[in-house]
């Protein structure tokens, strides 16, 4: 049996509270469990207003140790802009009608150094006959200091919000695929992107009934065989159908993620919406086959205005493989990527319109492949480094020479080429930058890959050094 002396003594110490064999009773555990949890009690006495405080609430609440304490000096710590909410809340708990037992977060000025703190509040109202009337006689429950776990939680939803505006800015979503069940994780985002209502929970085969015919094979395929190299990334762009009929073009990226404690095996990733960018491209890739066909057109035709205008001696002989030369060259800038060509291949079909007879243009290294993204890149910046040379530089007198060599950078593996131009005129750096220069920077040899000029005295100097391991 428990004997109780008094819940609260006066001045806001907890009365002892015992068994009869003189243990600890349960009063006692109580209240070493809420100091342990750094938690304050407190007790109010509606019918006189006093409150009775542990010393942690005390604390808690910044008000002395000692000394009576009403409800008017807790009230006053209440931050203005909670106080309505607050006020509204302990009407609902003491109304016999309502009886809640909510708990509510509010601030609160601390009485002694007045810095403001985040509180949470539980509390409990018992009930009475006051006059024949049922109502509230005591109210009784704890309070805590959650400063640092508020700023945290608000910091969080601040993030959050910071990000979905940013999704939505970039039409993009983020999205968790569970592998072995095959679940997608619900996003409010992902179901705007693919045209479900927001509150939807879509299956996985429900996100890829809006692929386009093929896509879903071929996206199965490619993540196996990313898998079977070793990869944990994947990005690619898949066309999309939509039941209304229109298409649109999302960009998927996506990485294995680390197991999570249960040893599920997760992908997570983004996607977005790249339609406008999709069709842009096709455009210029239309617009670059069209050029390439109507530039191999125009050889020949200039070719065969040469052999109705010249003789067929050495000099139209020469004239015409220049111009045939050059075709092929064209053909290399914007023909198909997929080929294989070595650098020495890719030079010497590059530059075989601007060399003559006494060969001022020497060509030597070892034989290595040019990575296959960068073979139009290349092509197109050492078309570009020659016609320079003939307009302005060593190729534009008859002693200037032209030197390529090309080695492995042993650091990472990049290829670099190095283009050097001695005998002609001299050199010095351009006012501005032009457009052959911007189209050697940024056009066709663009970041990861590096392209330097060095306006030598003697001659211009270009290294350019392609990265294989990533795309041009």
């Amino acid at each position: 049996m428990i004997r109780i002396r008094s819940n609260y003594a006066p001045g806001g110490k907890m009365g002892d509270v015992e068994g009869r064999d003189g243990s600890a009773g349960q009063g006692e555990l109580y209240r070493l469990a809420c100091l342990a949890a750094e938690i304050g009690v407190w007790d109010w006495e509606l019918s006189s207003g006093t409150i009775s405080l542990c010393p942690l609430a005390r604390k808690v609440l910044g008000l002395p140790s000692e000394g009576p304490i009403c409800l008017a000096d807790v009230r006053a710590l209440t931050h203005p802009d909670d106080a309505v909410e607050m006020r509204a809340a302990l009407d609902r708990a003491l109304d016999p009608e309502i009886r809640s037992r909510e708990s509510y977060v509010y601030r609160i000025r601390r009485g002694d150094s007045g810095d403001i703190r985040w509180l949470r509040a539980n509390g409990v109202a018992t009930f009475g006959k006051v006059e024949g009337r049922t109502q509230a006689v005591h109210y009784s429950g704890s309070i805590e200091d959650i400063t640092e776990r508020e700023h945290m939680r608000r910091a969080l939803v601040e993030s959050e919000a910071r990000l979905r505006v940013a999704l939505d800015a970039a039409r993009m979503a983020v999205w968790e695929l569970d592998i072995e069940s095959d679940a997608v994780a619900p996003s409010v985002e992902l179901n705007r992107l693919y045209r479900f209502p927001e509150d939807a929970r879509p299956s996985a085969n429900d996100f890829r009934s809006r692929y386009a015919r093929g896509e879903a094979e071929r996206l199965a395929q490619a993540g196996a065989e990313a898998r079977r190299r070793g990869e944990t990334q994947i990005q690619t762009a898949v066309r999309h159908a939509f039941p209304d009929g229109t298409e649109r073009t999302f960009m998927l990226r996506a990485a294995l993620a680390p197991a999570d404690c249960t040893g599920r095996e997760r992908a997570i990733g983004v996607v977005f919406d790249i339609t406008d960018q999709a069709r842009q491209e096709e455009r210029v890739e239309t617009l670059t086959h069209e050029l390439r066909h109507r530039l191999k057109n125009m050889a020949t035709l200039v070719a065969a205005i040469a052999s109705q205008t010249w003789p067929r001696d050495d000099r139209y002989e020469g004239f015409v493989g220049r111009v045939r030369a050059l075709a092929a060259a064209t053909d290399l800038m914007f023909g198909n990527e997929t080929r294989s060509a070595t650098v020495q291949e890719l030079l010497e079909s590059v530059l075989k319109p601007f060399r003559t007879a006494h060969e001022p243009i020497d060509i030597h290294g070892p034989k290595l492949p040019v990575p296959e993204p960068a073979i139009s890149g290349l092509a197109m910046a050492f078309h570009e480094l020659a016609t320079n040379a003939v307009k302005h530089g060593a190729l534009s007198v008859p002693d200037g020479r032209v030197s390529v060599n090309w080695h492995h950078r042993p650091d990472d593996g990049a290829l670099c080429l190095r283009w050097t131009e001695r005998g002609g005129p001299p050199v010095s750096p351009p006012d501005q930058e032009g457009f052959g220069t911007q189209l050697l920077r940024r056009g066709a040899l663009p970041p990861p890959n590096e392209v330097k000029l060095i306006f030598e005295p003697g001659g211009l100097v270009a290294c350019i050094c392609i990265r294989s391991e990533r795309p041009v």
